[in-house]
């Protein structure tokens, strides 16, 4: 049998998806339904004074009005995230003292309908004191600057140091420096599908059963329980099928637990489904930061360290993008050998929403940040970009290559790669660059190297079923939102068990097939899903082999299986049909992937090619290049759909996206009229990808994580693009800012 893992196949999702056969969240429809909507804060920092719900619970269908007085389960909060050395602030489930963000809810509604819902929450008489409010990290570290919460004393909830090697002489006397200071706009998640929850009451187990939009139902899971005081294994958490994710949908939200409440209290299905500038306003936003570098190399170019500043915006309440530094800080090491680093980072409370993982969970920002210092380095040495690094990259001799990083046991190792042959081919692939387009326009080229930890996480697992009819039904814990698991799961096993794929029904995103997994998030669903499946697969292939040894009078070392036939090897007409050994009952087997290092670097090169219109500041990218390394791919059309979607995002970051907050906290893009996603003309130029493959041994299967590396490189390589360009207009322009927007582009010519 030809082998699956490797083959080139159309998802088997797309078809039901594409036809609008999908089952999503807001889809679920149940007898004696109800709907609930929730009050929120218009002002970023307000104290509650007080909440009548007089009006609203006298309107036509509204079953009841809650505040957070109202409800004794939720006065715990939300579970923190983030390093045990920081300041944290559980988010409330539902605020009933001080608001802290725009969007933020103080008053449920249920009703028979959603507008009635809708119409009631919007009645909800609420009486805020205004406070003042900061809504990023340079207003929130100002001096003089107001808390983000009336009861601390500052906004900074963790100041981290990080240094290796010796960095005073890195910036010795004979070296050569460059400093630059960069500021990111935050960025959504923007996922086709806003957030959506239904939950019924489960009659058969005495709980609840949920159908929720994330890319996690474990956590989903463990926070409804937690707050409704069940045992977990009552709460079924369910995700069929998911419109998009992106990290943005990685953790648990109070929406989900307060509609969960309603349901257990009244004893009645309840649906939440967010309006497009709810789900702008409240689900997690991404980077906002501002880092500050300084690089030192030696007078031939040979870097000698690195360091600076990074303040990251947590928001208003300590969630998942709390550890987002410790993610955002070793990918400035980037492909190159850093021989000293010291940095300082600072998580900073603001009244903007929660932050937490959006694609990349932190690498784009790491990375941009050392890609757009070793442009400027470049600039100073007189040397080209390309040349720069080209001189710096790891070589494949050096790996394993430990970087110096302080991490774990043994510090922070790419375990795989060959970064001079990434480069080499992308600039092969790009070729020569004209000074300007026929119309004028000025032409410029960036180049941006990355590797990236994928596979994070243990005890991933997955359980394969063999039925008597021939089919197997294999249960994946990983939550997918667009990943191809089915299709990526079903081959593994096929290749693994020696079994038709088209006989593999694949399972994924509920609570009760397997025993908690992780979320599907930072790359990892091909090396812990993979190996996991993997592990299921050979498990049951070895069950299958030892029974036949017994009907075949073989050794089952001497047997093979091959589309649902067991035969001798070298003996073909001893053979028999897998559905002869399997019992009536089927078998079952139950494995889990633990890896003792369960991080993989994949890595990349990318190259853009950009024209910018000087008088209107506007920007087309030409061409753009993708050379990646991804180890052994499962499916090659799966990975180069990664690579295309990772580039839209990656565009989106660099020029386009930005949630976007007054220095008072006040929000001006919750809704897509604000809010710039890409759409197809701004992905045009269809990138050109090339595929290496290098080895890895930190897993069995030699997978290695492709989610995010078309978007990782991407806000570097087109931020020096459109510097390069506009250097031919005006010698020392920076482009230090991200989104890059027409006007700003202007403003840098005309500075």
């Amino acid at each position: 049998m030809a082998p699956y893992i490797g083959r080139r196949m159309r998802r088997v999702e797309d078809e039901r998806l594409i036809t609008g056969r999908g089952r999503f969240a807001g889809d679920i429809q149940l007898d004696r339904l109800v709907h609930v909507a929730f009050s929120r804060s218009t002002l970023a920092h307000a104290r509650i004074v007080s909440i009548d719900p007089a009006t609203a619970r006298a309107m036509p269908g509204v079953l009841e009005v809650w505040a957070a007085a109202d409800l004794h389960e939720i006065s715990g909060g939300l579970s923190d995230w983030g390093p045990e050395d920081m300041i944290k602030k559980p988010r409330p489930i539902l605020n009933g003292e001080e608001v802290n963000y725009v969007g933020e809810a103080y008053a449920l509604v249920v009703a028979e309908t959603a507008y009635q819902a809708q119409d009631a929450a919007e009645q909800v008489d609420a009486e805020l004191d205004p406070l003042p409010g900061v809504g990023d990290v340079v207003a929130a570290t100002a001096e003089g600057a107001p808390t983000v919460h009336a009861d601390m004393d500052s906004n900074v909830s963790r100041r981290k140091k990080m240094s290796y090697g010796n960095i005073g002489a890195a910036f010795g006397g004979d070296s050569v420096t460059a400093k630059i200071r960069l500021t990111t706009a935050r960025v959504a998640g923007a996922a086709m599908e806003p957030r959506a929850v239904t939950v019924t009451p489960d009659a058969e187990s005495g709980g609840l059963k949920v159908w929720t939009s994330t890319q996690n139902v474990f956590g989903v899971r463990e926070a409804i329980a937690g707050a409704l005081g069940l045992e977990e294994e009552s709460v079924r958490v369910v995700a069929e099928d998911v419109g998009g994710g992106f990290g943005a949908k990685g953790s648990a939200f109070p929406e989900e637990v307060l509609t969960a409440l309603v349901a257990w209290r009244l004893k009645r299905p309840a649906k939440w489904i967010a309006s497009r500038s709810e789900d702008g306003a409240t689900t997690a936003q991404g980077h906002g930061a501002v880092i500050e570098l300084e690089i030192a190399s030696d007078r031939e170019g040979k870097l000698r360290g690195l360091r600076g500043l990074l303040i990251h915006d947590m928001g208003a309440y300590t969630a998942s993008g709390a550890s987002q530094p410790d993610i955002i800080v070793p990918h400035m090491l980037s492909a190159y050998v850093m021989p000293a680093m010291a940095f300082e980072s600072q998580v900073v409370f603001t009244n903007a929403v929660p932050s937490g993982f959006i694609r990349g969970g932190g690498r784009p920002l790491g990375n941009y940040a050392v890609e757009r210092v070793i442009d400027q380095l470049a600039r100073a040495l007189k040397l080209s970009p390309v040349e720069l690094r080209r001189r710096n990259l790891v070589q494949p001799e050096q790996i394993p290559f430990t970087t110096g990083y302080p991490a774990g046991r043994r510090g922070l190792v790419y375990d795989s790669g060959d970064y001079p042959k990434l480069l080499d081919l992308t600039m092969e692939k790009i070729g020569g660059v004209p000074e300007r387009t026929d119309d004028g326009r000025l032409v410029g080229l960036g180049v941006a190297c990355c590797v990236e930890s994928t596979g994070f996480g243990g005890g991933e697992p997955a359980k394969l079923r063999l039925n008597k009819d021939g089919y197997a039904d294999l249960y994946v814990g990983s939550t997918p939102q667009g990943q191809g698991h089915q299709t990526m799961a079903a081959q593994v096993a096929a290749d693994r068990l020696g079994w038709p794929f088209e006989k593999i029904r694949v399972t994924a995103g509920d609570t009760a097939n397997t025993p908690p997994a992780d979320l599907t998030a930072g790359s990892r669903s091909a090396v812990q899903v993979g190996n996991a499946t993997a592990r299921a697969a050979t498990a049951m292939r070895r069950r299958l082999l030892e029974r036949a040894g017994d009907v075949l009078e073989a050794d089952a070392a001497d047997l093979v299986i091959e589309d649902g036939v067991i035969g001798v090897r070298g003996a073909p007409a001893k053979s028999v049909p897998v559905s002869e050994v399997v019992p009536a009952e089927g078998l079952e087997v139950l494995e889990s992937f633990d890896p003792k290092r369960p991080l993989t670097y994949s890595s990349g090169c990318h190259a853009a090619v950009v024209a910018v219109d000087p008088e209107t500041g506007q920007v087309e990218i030409l061409r753009y290049v993708i050379a990646h390394d991804t180890g052994k791919a499962i499916n090659e059309l799966i990975v180069e759909g990664q690579m295309h979607g990772g580039y839209a995002h990656g565009v989106g970051y660099a020029l386009h996206e930005a949630a976007i907050y007054d220095p008072d906290g006040s929000f001006r893009t919750a809704s897509f009229l604000d809010y710039t996603i890409v759409s197809t003309g701004e992905v045009a130029a269809v990138p050109e990808l090339v595929h290496i493959e290098t080895p890895t041994d930190a897993n069995p299967e030699g997978f290695k994580g492709a989610g995010e590396s078309g978007t990782i490189p991407a806000p570097a390589a087109i931020s020096s693009a459109v510097e390069n360009a506009l250097r031919k207009r005006k010698p020392d322009a920076v482009v230090d800012h991200l989104p890059i927007t027409s006007d700003r582009i202007v403003e840098i010519l005309k500075a």
